[in-house]
C-alpha cells in the first residue's frame, strides 16, 4: 500500500471516529480498507437438519415435460414467494465520497445460516444490502428503486441522497428498460435489480440486522482497490456473494475509477 493510500485510510478513520467515538473498533484493513465491528449478539451454532417447510419466501414447483423421443422428463424449481413482485429482489451499492475526493464501498459482513452450517461458526458471507420486492403486506405493491431505498435503510440506518440503475438497460416493444439479472437460472427464478446509493452520512447503525442472518460489521473499502480487497480478504474465509459480484462488475463499467 503506498503512502497515498495510508494516508487516505488514516483520513477516513478519522472521519469514522468522530462519527462513532475515539474508542470506536475500527480496524485497518488491506487495500486501505477499514473495518468496523457491528454490537449485534452473538451468532448461533447453525446446523443443516434436513428438508424443510416452504412457506411464503419460498415455493418449491415441480414441472414436466415430455422430450423429442416422448418420454416424460421432470424437474424441481424453487421460487421466491406466493406472489410475482416477490420473484425478485434489490440490491443497492452505498458509496461515500471524503472530502479528498476518495470514493469508498460500504460492504456489509455477515454471518448467514447456511455458511455457518456448511463452512462452521466463523464462515462470513460480504454483501450489499438486499431485499425481496414486496415480502409484506405493507410493501406489496412498491417498486424496485423504492425496495432498494428501504432495504438500505433497514438493513444500515443509511440514507440515499441519490440513487442511480446499474442493471441493464434492453429494449422492450420499442422501448429501453432495466432489466433484472437471473441469480440462479438452474435453481430459481429469482432474479435482482441492481442500485448504487450516494450516501452523505458514514455511519452505518451498529443495531442494524440483516434479514436471514447477522451483520457482524461493515469495512470500507476504496473502490480503486476493491478488486485486490476481494482476493486478500478471501484469503481469511470471507466470500463475497454472487450477487455482489454482479454489483461490483455493473458499477466498475459504469463507473471511472
Amino acid at each position: 500500500m503506498n503512502i497515498i493510500d495510508r494516508i487516505a485510510q488514516r483520513r477516513m478513520e478519522y472521519t469514522l471516529r468522530q462519527a462513532y467515538g475515539q474508542n470506536a473498533p475500527i480496524e485497518r484493513g488491506t487495500n486501505g480498507s477499514l473495518f468496523i465491528k457491528s454490537d449485534a449478539a452473538p451468532v448461533p451454532a447453525w446446523k443443516v437438519d434436513g428438508k424443510s417447510d416452504f412457506d411464503k419466501f419460498i415455493r418449491r414447483y415441480g414441472m414436466s415435460a415430455t422430450d423429442s423421443e416422448g418420454n416424460e422428463v421432470k424437474y424441481t424449481m424453487a421460487s421466491r414467494g406466493s406472489v410475482e413482485a416477490s420473484k425478485n429482489v434489490t440490491m443497492i451499492t452505498p458509496i461515500y465520497t471524503d472530502k479528498g475526493g476518495r470514493r469508498w464501498l460500504i460492504i456489509q459482513e455477515e454471518a448467514r445460516p447456511i455458511d455457518i452450517a456448511r463452512r462452521g461458526q466463523e464462515a462470513r458471507v460480504l454483501a450489499f444490502p438486499a431485499g425481496i420486492i414486496g415480502d409484506e403486506e405493507a410493501f406489496k405493491s412498491e417498486s424496485a428503486l423504492s425496495s432498494a431505498v428501504r432495504e438500505l435503510s433497514e438493513e444500515t440506518g443509511l440514507t440515499a441522497k441519490k440513487v442511480e440503475s446499474l442493471s441493464p438497460i434492453v429494449m422492450l416493444d420499442g422501448k429501453k428498460s432495466i432489466t433484472p439479472i437471473m441469480t440462479s437460472p438452474g435453481l430459481t427464478d429469482e432474479s435482482t435489480f441492481f442500485f448504487k446509493a450516494i450516501i452523505d452520512s458514514i455511519k452505518p447503525s451498529q443495531k442494524a440486522v440483516t434479514d436471514g442472518g447477522v451483520t457482524r460489521g461493515w469495512h470500507f473499502v476504496p473502490l480503486k482497490h476493491i478488486m485486490k480487497w476481494f482476493k486478500s480478504i478471501s484469503e481469511f474465509g470471507k466470500i463475497p456473494s454472487g450477487q455482489t459480484l454482479s454489483a461490483i462488475s455493473l458499477l466498475l463499467k459504469r463507473t471511472k475509477i
